[in-house]
């Protein structure tokens, strides 16, 4: 079903690309729709289309193909997408791929002109801040001046960024001790802040860490870096007593490390010195922040840091026992330290040795396969890569960085067809639509429909000697009246995975027919009722009468409003097509078997029936 919604567009220009900006696609769909829509966008969902000057036409391939349409209609924009989301009228997830797709270089659909840069609404365009400017400019010194100092009495931002010009102008740098004072009165909890209370104090903590940034702005490197290492050391103490479910700890740490790293890249502190304090803080901190120190510090540390970095931490290396599991708190934070070194020794051999070479883990073997890419040892690199895919397994959901890895060896070597096949031997282990949709990425000239088919087939009579499974045998193309009851068979993996690739395909017949015949998911089927509406609407009536039954027999009050809402579909399906005597008997079966549910009751009531 197509519908349109509108919006005032600007009159700024004509034409589709320049009315369109980010900002506004994303005031449309909002945040889950737009962060679905980039998703889209970045997996170059966004094919076959058509533009003009005042609109495009294209294809996005999501559950299954959907035509969208932007136009432009008297300086007015319009959209239109054939998805169910889009059904009220929603600027949808594939209204956002096609939208986005005209404001970025490179990531067009095939066939749209050159994307315009978009114009930005310039903060002087807003009346009232024309106002206050005119108004702040016409003001004298000392009214001004009052205004600010007042206002600073109250902000103490306002007010520290005031005295940090003020001591700059006079050479002084931040009063360091009364710093401390505000960090420790800040992170320094003194009694348990809870889960609901967390929120409010990561917030005070972030304003203080913004605080702390416009010093090192300012040119205060050495001091910034010296509050932000006092910081971190006071974070690390508050882990006991703030709930930090929400992981705002994690943050204010990541925070004030970023904040370390840049003033200390624009100080020139004492290598040396500077090595055995990040050190010390990696090897004594429980929060992240200073993870693998060395590597993120090695343009800073130079040579003679980074030597001072291996020494510092060497006495206490020389002491693990072999034995050691490296489970341990203390042991992982010191190994951790060395493969920091070690990366940034650029020394994959080094490298090795931090990870303990008996006990790699596969996962970390991409790691070393890079260092030794860097170092230009690319069979070595090769190497450690098939060791970590043969380790993980090609379905691990945690083996994508090694495959791709090796697949780009792989491929910089020549040997295309042996990369292809990661990707294939993966679709084998662990069968789903985005493996699939991978395959066509890393092949276009590969007939993988009817090779991902075949193996799914396979998958659900290995024998070959059911008829039911061989493809395309006759059916009459019914759904069983029970098909979304909690009762019914689950339907096997492989089928429903099937059904979903011929629907991502745009055979829509096809995956009908599969899932009458294999069995497909709850959500399948109800996709593909969706899809049949226009075309077949007793099948999807059977689908929608099944779903409403399943919910009413949970028995959950709280879900019966679902099951009317399908009841609702179902009699629009049956009206249009000439047979309203199928919601009809719905309707009876459903108030006489649960009279008994009132709110049910209720609900029908509500809906006239």
């Amino acid at each position: 079903m197509t519908d349109i919604g509108e919006l005032s567009g600007s009159s700024r220009s004509d034409e589709l690309d320049e009315v369109l900006d980010e900002h506004m696609i994303g005031e449309l769909a909002g945040l889950r729709s737009f962060q679905r829509g980039v998703g889209y966008l970045n997996d170059r969902r966004v094919e076959s289309a058509a533009a003009s000057d005042k609109g495009v036409r294209a294809t996005v391939r999501g559950t299954m193909p959907y035509d969208v349409e932007l136009w432009l209609d008297a300086d007015t924009l319009n959209w239109s997408c054939s998805c169910p989301a889009a059904e009220d009228g929603s600027f949808c997830k594939h209204c956002v791929a096609v939208a986005l797709s005209l404001l970025r270089t490179g990531e067009r659909p095939e066939g749209a002109s050159e994307p315009k840069r978009p114009s930005q609404r310039s903060r002087s365009a807003d009346p009232d801040v024309l106002l206050l400017e005119g108004f702040v400019h016409r003001l004298d010194v000392e009214r001004l001046a009052e205004i600010v100092l007042q206002q600073a009495a109250d902000d103490w931002r306002l007010r520290e960024r005031l005295l940090l010009e003020a001591r700059s102008e006079q050479g002084i740098g931040p009063d360091l001790d009364e710093w401390r004072q505000r960090i420790k009165g800040v992170l320094g909890a003194r009694r348990h802040v809870s889960y609901h209370e967390a929120p409010e104090w990561a917030a005070i903590v972030d304003d203080m860490i913004d605080a702390m940034v416009d010093i090192c702005d300012a040119g205060h490197g050495p001091e910034a870096a010296q509050l932000a290492e006092y910081a971190h050391r006071r974070a690390d103490r508050a882990m006991g007593l703030v709930d930090d479910s929400d992981g705002w700890l994690t943050v204010i740490s990541d925070r004030l490390a970023d904040l370390h790293l840049q003033a200390c890249e624009q100080s020139t502190s004492d290598p040396v010195k500077l090595a055995k304090r990040l050190a010390k803080l990696e090897m004594t901190s429980e929060l992240d922040g200073f993870h693998r120190s060395a590597a993120r510090y090695a343009e800073v540390l130079g040579p003679s840091g980074l030597t001072a970095f291996r020494r510092a931490i060497e006495p206490q290396w020389r002491q693990i026992d072999p034995k050691d599991d490296g489970w341990s708190s203390d042991v992982s934070r010191l190994r951790e330290a060395m493969i920091g070194w070690a990366l940034a020794m650029d020394d994959p051999d080094a490298l090795i040795e931090a990870h303990r070479r008996e006990r790699i883990h596969p996962t970390d073997m991409v790691e070393i396969a890079a260092a030794f890419e860097r170092a230009g040892r690319d069979d070595e690199a090769v190497e450690w890569a098939r060791r970590g895919l043969s380790g993980t397994g090609h379905g691990s959901w945690h083996a994508g960085n090694t495959r791709d890895f090796l697949a780009r060896k792989l491929r910089e070597r020549g040997e295309t067809g042996a990369a292809v096949d990661l990707y294939w031997k993966t679709f084998e282990a662990s069968p789903s639509l985005s493996n699939y949709r991978r395959l066509k990425q890393e092949d276009t000239g590969v007939d993988w429909l009817s090779r991902g088919r075949e193996h799914l087939l396979r998958r659900l009579d290995p024998s070959g000697d059911n008829p039911l499974l061989a493809y395309g045998a006759p059916t009459d193309g019914s759904v069983p009246e029970d098909v979304m009851s909690d009762d019914a068979s689950a339907a096997p993996a492989a089928a429903a995975i099937l059904t979903e690739i011929l629907l991502f395909e745009g055979h829509a017949q096809q995956a009908w027919d599969t899932a009458v015949q294999l069995g497909t998911s709850s959500q399948m089927w109800m996709t593909l009722a969706r899809e049949r509406e226009r075309r077949s609407p007793r099948d999807s009536i059977t689908v929608y009468a099944s779903a409403a039954l399943a919910i009413i027999d949970r028995k959950r009050a709280n879900q019966y409003k679902s099951a009317v809402d399908l009841m609702s579909r179902i009699q629009r399906l049956a009206a249009d097509a000439g047979e309203p005597e199928l919601f009809d008997s719905l309707l009876q079966r459903v108030r006489t078997e649960h009279r008994a549910k009132r709110r049910l009751k209720e609900l029908l009531d509500r809906a006239g029936w």
